[in-house]
């Protein structure tokens, strides 16, 4: 085993192994999209929340999921223009175009990938998600390194047969793995093997607000012993896994649903942070913190996050002190942190 994963093995079986909360592989290694997401080197584009699909499962936001809105990790942008720069501000090495399907949108999503490669260089690596029913060899023309389909109808995944074939991208299947959906995803997997295709992942299923009733209806259940995942994924993604060891040589990578939020996220956040660092900000893991003076008519001085100097100047000048917290966001809209900082901890 190569990559990330090599480093984070503490659960093997067979040809499986890695670690059930941050990685499980079976047959090689993982796509080089998933290997940048460990580090946080990896932009998230929701290019739009726009789909053809409706998919019982979809875990994206009400704010998102119908609307054609678009965002680069957590900060909403209005052209291909400010995406770019939010993404150089994050240091990324890479990009995640994802939605909704991006493809719904497709000259914003060819406009992004030759816009991000110009912008980077060739070597900054762009892969793409969608259901694969716009899907279409420019996409390679452009610039696209890896395309992973979501095949949310029978035949649709004669769109990655077809993308393998007729592109130089990197090709794979990506679904979401629970209870019940052991056989579509062996029956990809053979099909991803016998085609030639690069990797199949696994996506533990989420159990989040915008999905939970409908999963609810279908008798899913949240798993207590791990985080915003379905009951039972873990244990149908290894049945799977095991199975594939056996049978087929495509390489199958499980992402568990708690390493978005406590792994990838949190690296991507704190990379920014270290980056985009104002001069009056100390940085909390991947929040930054500072402190602001308010004064008569709405001035707002900023200055670094020290209580006892802060206070000071609030009681010379009369004047409101607060030290506040935030995601380093480019208008750095105060959090509610795990800290016990609160949303603002007020000083003087």
């Amino acid at each position: 085993m190569s990559g990330p994963l090599a480093r984070l093995s503490i659960w093997k079986r067979g040809r499986v192994s890695g670690n059930p909360d941050i990685a499980l592989l079976s047959g090689g290694r993982m796509a080089r999209g998933c290997e940048l997401c460990f580090p946080g080197l990896k932009a998230v584009i929701f290019v739009t929340g726009l789909c053809d699909d409706g998919c019982f499962y979809c875990p994206v936001s009400r704010d998102r999921l119908g609307h054609d809105v678009f965002y680069v990790n957590e900060e909403r942008v209005n052209s291909v223009e400010e995406a770019v720069a939010e993404v150089q501000r994050q240091g990324a090495q890479g990009a995640s175009l994802t939605g909704g399907d991006p493809l719904v949108r497709f000259d914003r999503s060819l406009r992004l990938v030759e816009a991000l490669k110009e912008a980077f260089s060739s070597s900054f690596h762009i892969h793409l998600y969608t259901s694969g029913r716009y899907a279409t060899p420019s996409l390679d023309k452009a610039g696209l390194d890896e395309i992973r389909f979501h095949p949310t109808r029978p035949g649709l995944e004669e769109r990655a047969r077809l993308a393998k074939t007729l592109t130089s991208m990197k090709v794979g299947f990506e679904i979401p793995i629970a209870p019940g959906l052991e056989g579509w995803a062996r029956k990809l997997i053979l099909y991803a093997d016998r085609v030639g295709l690069d990797f199949v992942n696994l996506n533990e299923m989420e159990i989040v607000d915008p999905n939970a009733r409908s999963l609810l209806l279908r008798g899913y259940r949240v798993d207590p012993a791990r985080r915003f995942a379905v009951k039972g994924s873990l244990e149908a993604a290894v049945k799977v896994l095991e199975w594939a060891s056996r049978e087929v040589s495509v390489p199958v990578h499980f992402c568990p649903a708690s390493f978005k939020d406590r792994v990838q996220t949190w690296n991507r956040l704190r990379r920014t942070a270290e980056l985009d660092q104002a001069w009056y900000e100390d940085r909390v893991g991947a929040l930054v913190r500072w402190g602001i003076l308010r004064g008569p008519g709405g001035r707002q001085v900023y200055s670094p996050p020290d209580a006892k100097l802060l206070g000071s100047l609030a009681r010379e000048y009369g004047w409101e002190a607060a030290i506040v917290e935030a995601h380093p966001t480019r208008y750095r809209r105060p959090v509610v942190s795990e800290s016990s900082l609160g949303e603002e901890r007020r000083v003087g």
